[in-house]
């Protein structure tokens, strides 16, 4: 009892002291909450991100780039992966569904991604305006893609070469938005997605080249004059595998045998 009236007393005396060490104590205590909050939150985002997807296939490389640009289109696609190991996997029994990505260009910073329609349906997404993409140089927005540029149903815009603003247009190949998608609050509303064979319109104005398809400004096939090598697609597609099929290490038996 005499310590608790000493503090006090001891308060009561020293009042400025006192007021500032209850403020400091306060602000320890609300910084360590925002930072368990924020961790947990962002914990919460990442599992929600990748949920369903069991294995990433992509070129040979950083397996942490491979995951932050395939999944949460978050860096720079680490390069290609040829056609024919992607439809010898999807042969493959444990293998339940594949879905093939091409990236590498963006419109206003926002990426566009050539995909299947199985990538919408992977996110639960659904048409807020229009519908789904159904010929080449068709694409579909994201929400927050519609919401940050304007562009609607009926829109027309042309992609930039890579990932960020400032790279050069693909002025030629115009794109025009079919739909936009309803908010879901993961990835899909921060993308323009499109089918893959508009990735080869824009690349190859030609037409696709045989069983390869553009993967990223950065490698324009620079060192190829003549187009890019046979028997390639770009990038990555994440791979889907039924739960109880799987046993310890069958992701490491599945791509062990490739050529990636």
């Amino acid at each position: 009892m005499n310590v608790v009236r000493l503090a006090f007393a001891y308060a009561r005396r020293r009042p400025l002291t006192t007021a500032f060490n209850v403020a400091l104590l306060a602000l320890g205590v609300a910084t360590i909450t925002l930072v368990i909050l924020l961790s947990r939150e962002l914990e919460q985002r990442l599992v929600r991100e990748a949920a369903g997807i069991d294995l990433v296939v992509g070129a040979k490389g950083s397996p942490l780039q491979l995951v932050l640009a395939g999944i949460y289109h978050a860096d720079v696609p680490p390069g290609n992966v040829p056609l024919a190991v992607v439809e010898e996997l999807a042969r493959r029994p444990l293998v339940r569904q594949v879905i093939p990505m091409a990236l590498g260009d963006s419109y206003r910073g926002y990426r566009i991604v050539g995909t299947e329609p199985a990538f919408v349906a992977h996110y639960g997404a659904t048409p807020a305006q229009g519908r789904a993409w159904t010929a080449p140089m068709e694409a579909v927005l994201g929400s927050e893609v519609a919401r940050a540029t304007g562009l609607g149903v009926g829109g027309v815009f042309t992609g930039s070469h890579g990932l960020a603003e400032g790279g050069g247009d693909h002025d030629a190949t115009p794109y025009r938005v079919v739909g936009v998608l309803a908010p879901t609050g993961r990835v899909i509303d921060r993308l323009v997605l499109t089918g893959i064979e508009s990735v080869w319109s824009v690349h190859e104005p030609a037409g696709p080249p045989q069983g390869r398809i553009p993967e990223r400004e950065a490698r324009r096939y620079s060192s190829e004059p003549a187009g890019p090598p046979q028997g390639r697609i770009p990038e990555r597609a994440a791979r889907r595998y039924s739960s109880e099929q799987l046993g310890p290490g069958c992701g490491w038996r599945v791509i062990g045998s490739t050529l990636l």
